[in-house]
């Protein structure tokens, strides 16, 4: 039991943390930011595009061409990484809505599971104790009283069972009419301390002449 309520607390720190990492992520407000970046490299283009014209309009052609190029590079290359930023918080925010998912539905069958094992154990103590009390009345109850109350045991065993509480009813019949020859002998020792005999001691009357 200690395991599944350690499992289902650490299920639950995941989803948690899933969900916050989820929540952080706005898909319409990356939606925004990638439709600012596209405009940003048109305009990027249109602008280097333009200053590539003017290039060669100059007289140092070459160096005008290269330090346009290395400018355009430069801010293409930061949009690309904008974009980069982006697709990585979508797909971090897909993985944790799928982990979020996958570890509800875990929380929910270790719980369920949970649940058939408190309800096995309650029913398997139930069965014990219901065969302890047959037990007991087995053993307190006399004569053909122990075959009807005891307990149902597997076939296999059914000679054996059958034997035992043979010898147990002899013993227990056995144990009663012993205790009712003492409690007899005793009723009859009380009749004759009242009568005042005593056996062997009494003598005949006299035979008249």
């Amino acid at each position: 039991m200690k395991r599944f309520l350690i499992l289902l607390a650490g299920l639950g720190t995941l989803v948690l943390a899933a969900a916050q990492q989820s929540a952080s992520y706005d898909p319409q407000a990356a939606e925004r930011e990638r439709v600012r970046i596209e405009a940003e490299r048109r305009q990027a283009l249109e602008r280097y595009g333009q200053e590539e014209a003017d290039c060669y309009q100059r007289f140092a052609v070459n160096d005008c061409l290269s330090e346009m190029r290395k400018r355009r590079r430069v801010a293409l290359e930061e949009l690309r990484r904008q974009e980069i930023i982006l697709s990585d918080e979508r797909r971090a925010a897909l993985a944790a809505e799928k982990i979020r998912r996958t570890d509800a539905q875990a929380a929910e069958r270790a719980s369920a599971l949970a649940q058939e094992q408190r309800e096995a154990a309650q029913k398997a103590d139930q069965e014990r104790q219901q065969r302890a009390r047959q037990r007991q009345a087995t053993q307190t109850a006399p004569g053909p009283a122990v075959a009807a109350s005891a307990p149902a045991r597997p076939a296999s065993a059914a000679a054996s069972a059958a034997a035992a509480e043979a010898a147990q009813r002899a013993a227990l019949q056995r144990a009663y009419e012993e205790r009712q020859r003492q409690a007899e002998e005793r009723r009859k020792e009380r009749e004759r301390a009242q009568s005042g005999k005593v056996p062997g001691t009494s003598r005949p009357l006299p035979v008249p002449p």
